[in-house]
């Protein structure tokens, strides 16, 4: 009698056994959606940590709301919002924002651009002050009509026009004029933290003489003067380079006088430290 109670319960585990749960297959991915927005956001946070500027961030977030819209209850980013001088401290972040309004990676790397184009923008307005306390120096020095300005997005290029001022043709050995122009300069450079890049440049005319082979030649010893004399009057020399580019990088037509005299040029390049290239393409 015992032995069939005993068979009676072990029927009743086995059919218990043979209803099994549907597998979904598929339910990985809603953990992995979360953990590629996750990181996501991750990679933004480090993106702004390695911003030393508050205020740049307090930009980027700003930026960031405004891509995921002003609703929902949490914001998606906070800043200063806690006792702390980190800018995470306090506040609900993106990684604390577990509801509808989770950005998506088009969203991030929006705000990201956004983020460099504000950025950008910053860096172009510092430098064109640097620009205008140039010009307004040169005009007073009656010495506008031997500079031009131009951005690209490593920095501000400033070019001095050689035509008879920094040298004679065919020589690398700097005028009393172009020293002035040169002085004036370093006047408002030497305080600003940025590297300089010295580029000589000529025109397509070949050259061919015992000390200057050809322009490379010719082009490199104009800006190594250029470097020399800013050294000589005390300009900190580890934030200059210089280079030659002979006739290879004209901003004009070398088939008239006028084209060759304005790639016949030495050109400080203030450098920046971010590229303005979204500012630039934004501006064209």
């Amino acid at each position: 009698m015992s032995g069939g109670g005993h068979g009676k319960k072990a029927g009743r585990h086995e059919e218990h056994e043979e209803h099994e749960e549907h597998v979904n297959h598929e339910a990985w991915v809603i953990p992995y959606a979360d953990m590629l927005t996750l990181l996501m956001a991750l990679f933004l946070v480090l993106f702004a940590m390695g911003r030393t500027d508050l205020e740049k961030f307090k930009k980027l977030a700003e930026s960031f709301r405004q891509e995921f819209g002003d609703g929902g209850s949490a914001d998606v980013i906070s800043v200063g919002s806690g006792t702390g001088d980190s800018p995470l401290d306090g506040g609900n972040g993106v990684l604390d924002n577990s509801g509808s309004n989770k950005p998506s990676p088009l969203q991030v790397e929006q705000a990201v651009q956004q983020a460099a184009l504000t950025d950008a923008k910053d860096a172009v307005q510092d430098l064109q002050k640097i620009e205008d306390g140039i010009l307004v120096d040169a005009k007073d020095a009656n010495l506008g009509d031997k500079l031009a300005f131009r951005f690209e997005g490593r920095g501000l290029v400033l070019s001095l026009l050689n035509d008879g001022v920094l040298f004679r043709p065919g020589e690398a050995t700097l005028q009393p004029e172009g020293m002035e122009v040169l002085r004036l300069v370093m006047a408002n450079l030497e305080d600003l933290p940025n590297d300089l890049a010295i580029e000589g440049h000529t025109d397509s005319r070949p050259i061919s003489t015992t000390r200057y082979p050809s322009n490379w030649e010719l082009s490199t010893s104009r800006a190594t003067s250029v470097l020399r004399y800013m050294e000589l009057q005390g300009f900190d020399d580890t934030r200059l380079s210089a280079s030659g580019y002979g006739d290879t990088r004209p901003v004009a037509d070398n088939a008239t006088p006028d084209g060759q005299s304005l790639n016949r040029r030495v050109e400080i390049v203030i450098l920046s430290e971010i590229s303005l290239k979204p500012a630039i393409e934004a501006d064209a």
